[in-house]
């Protein structure tokens, strides 16, 4: 009788420890057995033990690795059903910037704590105007809450931007990039990790170029649509249209053919890297504008300005959204 011992990593998630079992006779296999001890959001080591008093390990290996590819099936569709697909969550993390005088959207980063292990810091990022255009000391962010019918609401909630006139956020020196510590409880929003914002060595790897697709999350004329009662944003669909894209010291801002509209500044704007499976994302940065053109008339009688839109976006970098994280106090 042999012994034999199998480890594969296995990149999935799930809520709760899977375990099944098998025995296949017909191998010769006296015990098989595959668990999976997966704790969400950590890359499992699925495990299998088999004795055979066979030398011929063809077969079993086969049927071993069609065991382990059935695992990885039913984890991931496991982890499918119990958690929201990286599109989904960044949605999720977007809110509603309100405030008298201006809209904005914002979404919300969580990364550790370092005082507790187990802790994590909120931070809303969103574009300086959207802050700078806000008078007073607070502004309404607008979360959800979910109910027990399932049913979702919105959930506005005042939040200090400054503070005996002093601004509570963290501007960027350059780039319309705001950064502000979230004081509120984690288990009431959704929040990115940190590691979602593309870096450096992302952009360097993202094969990113113009005509390659992204999409915007974002609340374009809040003030006057709302698009979802419970307070979700809009995720359109654009692509890259300017060239280049890197350094990033020299092209801290790009464009991208959708329209943006008031509102939707502050927006996170994210493409899905090729060759991922499941599906993931990067944020590549935020909304900050659009591009206009102006028209000036003369009539005898009335003269003015017509303004058209060209239907091009002004994204701010991402490494400068990272860049304003690494310089909070």
């Amino acid at each position: 009788m042999r012994s034999f011992s199998l480890q594969l990593d296995q990149r999935a998630c799930s809520r709760k420890p899977i375990y099944f079992e098998d025995h296949f006779s017909s191998e010769r296999v006296s015990d098989l057995s595959v668990s999976i001890d997966a704790k969400r959001g950590i890359a499992p080591m699925l495990t299998t033990r088999f004795h055979t008093d066979s030398d011929s390990l063809a077969p079993t290996i086969q049927r071993l690795f069609l065991i382990c590819s059935m695992g990885h099936l039913v984890l991931s569709s496991v982890s499918h059903a119990d958690s929201p697909s990286p599109r989904t969550q960044v949605v999720l993390a977007t809110y509603r910037l309100e405030h008298p005088k201006t809209s904005g959207s914002a979404f919300i980063i969580g990364r550790p704590d370092p005082s507790d292990s187990e802790g994590t810091n909120l931070l809303l990022v969103t574009a300086a105007h959207a802050f700078e255009k806000m008078d007073g000391d607070q502004a309404t962010l607008v979360l959800r809450k979910k109910g027990e019918n399932g049913d979702w609401a919105p959930m506005p909630t005042k939040i200090e931007i400054r503070k005996d006139n002093k601004p509570l956020f963290q501007k960027h020196p350059k780039q319309d990039i705001a950064v502000m510590s979230l004081k509120l409880p984690a288990r009431l929003v959704s929040y990115l990790p940190l590691s979602v914002l593309a870096n450096g060595d992302d952009w360097k790897a993202s094969g990113l170029e113009p005509g390659s697709l992204i999409r915007c999350v974002g609340f374009p004329h809040a003030s006057h649509f709302k698009p979802s009662q419970a307070g979700f944003p809009l995720t359109r669909l654009g692509c890259v249209a300017g060239f280049p894209l890197r350094p990033y010291t020299k092209q801290g801002r790009f464009l991208v053919d959708f329209n943006t509209f008031e509102g939707d500044s502050g927006g996170p704007v994210y493409y899905e890297p090729m060759g991922n499976h499941p599906a993931q994302v990067k944020v590549i940065g935020l909304v900050h504008g659009q591009h206009f053109i102006d028209e000036q008339y003369a009539l005898i009688y009335q003269q003015g300005k017509i303004r058209k839109r060209l239907g091009l976006a002004i994204i701010v970098n991402s490494q400068a959204i990272l860049e304003t994280i690494e310089s909070l106090p």
